[in-house]
């Protein structure tokens, strides 16, 4: 079964999106969302309202601008139609042409009134004069319309001035017969006073629905460079007014109004620079989430803030100690001047409390360990002695003795005895929590043998070869004991091999942390080598049993070796199993 996570072992990006600031955050823009829905909706309606009154003061100044050029027209327009419907009593060139001279000299804005017949040749006009104007290009499309139209001429044929042209049709019984031309000629205009308070327009240019323009507050020859850079003027045409931004011909940043004057007839631009006030409130709008924006992010760095202030540096506080307490043990003497909340203190408190009950119940652990560990050592002491005095008493027994064979057998229980004894004083003196070093007792059994034989005529040549292994008593007691019966054995059976050598080998080794391996072996004479067996060899049996393990023997003709393999056992409590 896996066990929880360590937090401090998860990436940068999980303790990042697992932090407590970044869940509120998530949290409480969660919860701000619908109100910041409302605000941009709200913020979206206030800046097309505000952008509707910018474009609504943009035509209003625009059509105010033009009202001039509105007036002449209108009035050009009302004398053809009145002039259209006297016709009928100006069938009379002679008359016609008084009529028409005193209407024009009655009227000094205009320049010339003429009656334009379906045939293209104008009998009637105030100049007196006869001409045909069947053959001009835009004669056909004018008489094929039927309808009013507003014309530019820069050259008018008989005034030979730059003109604005405004015809209406005129009828005889319901059938159309021609039109009523008035001319209003630029320079007239031009004499105009200009309305105050419109410096920061432009230009204001007229056009017609062919897209010529008609009249302008500039010079009319350059008049077309201040139209938008992307549009021909017929393409400005659109259902009531409008107002957009862009650049003109000379790439000039710019904001333009379209004002219909005569709709689908006469229409208006003006053209605004963007440094004015009026352009200002035109273009400067702002986005409309930039508001919601902005409270969505000062809510959030003042949630955030207050959870910093209230929350997250006394928990990092409190962690600190926690880990610091964890390290070291040791505790701030004194409480932090920043003052938390009443839950986080008592949370501190309680850690205090807690920390200095721990503190107690381990100096309590530790006084009864030591008390238990210096029983402990008390008793294998005592043991060990005990065991000494044993086998002081063997001793005295071997030393009374006649037998050879009694003093051979009290010699090996002898040799057992001050085995256990050996390993009673190495538990002892351990201070590895009661397991023993069991390369130590090898080692100092191997040497005991080594020692021994010395007395003997052929010198032993020894290989050692043991590592430090510790084991719990009960390996180490059945291991001792059978490196014992094994060494008096390769004592009892020593002999020289075929090249006459005689030699000890012995091996203690561990693989990885839980095998550990004894390697025993001694040279035999030929004689002797299939001599093993007896009560020293059912001890190694029953030994070897004891520690779990498995006993490899190999035997050749001069040599005899052993090989024992078992797991190194970990502390069992018998007491547990009663």
């Amino acid at each position: 079964m896996r066990g929880p996570q360590n937090v401090r072992g998860r990436s940068d990006i999980q303790r990042v999106f697992g932090s407590l600031p970044f869940r509120i955050l998530a949290l409480l823009s969660l919860a701000l969302l619908p109100v910041g829905l409302i605000a941009v909706n709200q913020t979206k309606r206030v800046a097309d309202i505000a952008r509707e009154n910018a474009e609504l003061l943009l035509l209003t100044r625009t059509e105010k601008a033009s009202f001039g050029e509105r007036i002449v027209i209108e009035q050009a327009r009302g004398a053809a139609r009145l002039l259209g419907s006297l016709q009928q009593e100006l069938d009379e060139p002679g008359q016609c042409e008084e009529y028409l001279r005193a209407f024009l000299s009655a009227n000094s804005r205009f320049s010339f009134i003429g009656v334009l017949p379906k045939s293209g040749v104008m009998e009637c006009s105030s100049s007196g004069s006869l001409f045909d104007f069947s053959s001009f290009s835009n004669f056909e499309p004018l008489m094929s319309a039927e309808r009013a139209s507003v014309t530019v001429n820069q050259a008018a044929p008989l005034s030979g001035k730059s003109v604005i042209i405004v015809s209406e049709p005129y009828y005889e019984l319901g059938a159309f017969q021609g039109m009523i031309s008035v001319s209003v000629p630029h320079e007239r205009l031009a004499q105009r006073e200009p309305d105050a308070g419109f410096d920061d327009l432009m230009n204001v240019i007229t056009f017609n629905a062919q897209g010529d323009i008609l009249t302008a507050t500039g010079p009319l020859g350059s008049a077309h460079l201040d139209t938008p850079m992307a549009s021909q003027m017929a393409d400005l045409i659109r259902q009531g007014a409008y107002s957009f931004s862009g650049q003109d011909k000379l790439g000039q940043a710019r904001i333009f109004s379209v004002v219909p004057i005569i709709e689908g007839t006469v229409y208006t631009l003006g053209v605004w620079a963007t440094d004015t006030q009026a352009a200002q409130r035109y273009l400067n709008q702002l986005p409309p989430w930039i508001f919601p924006a902005l409270m969505w992010g000062v809510s959030l760095a003042v949630a955030l803030f207050a959870v910093h202030r209230l929350v997250i540096r006394h928990v990092r506080r409190l962690g600190r100690l926690m880990r610091d307490f964890a390290k070291t043990r040791a505790l701030p003497s004194e409480r932090d001047e920043v003052i938390a909340a009443v839950e986080l203190a008592e949370m501190e408190d309680d850690f205090h409390e807690m920390a200095r009950v721990i503190l107690q119940d381990e100096a309590s652990l530790e006084n009864n360990l030591r008390d238990k560990n210096v029983l402990l050592k008390e008793v294998h002491h005592r043991v060990k002695n005990n065991l000494q005095l044993i086998s002081s008493i063997m001793n005295m027994q071997i030393r009374r003795a006649r037998s050879p064979e009694t003093k051979e057998v009290i010699g090996r229980l002898q040799d057992r005895v001050l085995g256990l004894a050996t390993i009673h004083r190495d538990l002892y003196q351990s201070q590895s929590g009661g397991r023993v070093n069991a390369g130590n007792l090898v080692r100092e059994i191997v040497t005991k043998a080594l020692e021994l034989a010395e007395d003997r005529d052929e010198p032993v040549t020894p290989h050692i070869d043991i590592e430090d292994v510790m084991l719990f008593p009960d390996q180490a007691v059945p291991l001792s004991l059978l490196m014992s019966e094994a060494t008096t054995n390769a004592m009892k059976y020593l002999g020289p091999d075929k090249q006459g050598k005689c030699w000890i080998r012995a091996s203690l080794e561990t693989q990885g942390d839980t095998v550990c391996i004894i390697r025993f072996a001694n040279s035999v004479a030929g004689e002797t080598a299939a001599e093993s067996t007896g009560l020293g060899a059912q001890l190694i049996n029953a030994f070897t049993l004891q520690l779990g393990g498995e006993m490899d023997i190999t035997e050749t003709e001069d040599s005899y070796m052993m090989e024992l393999t078992f797991q190194i056992a970990a502390f069992t409590n018998e007491a547990a199993d009663y």
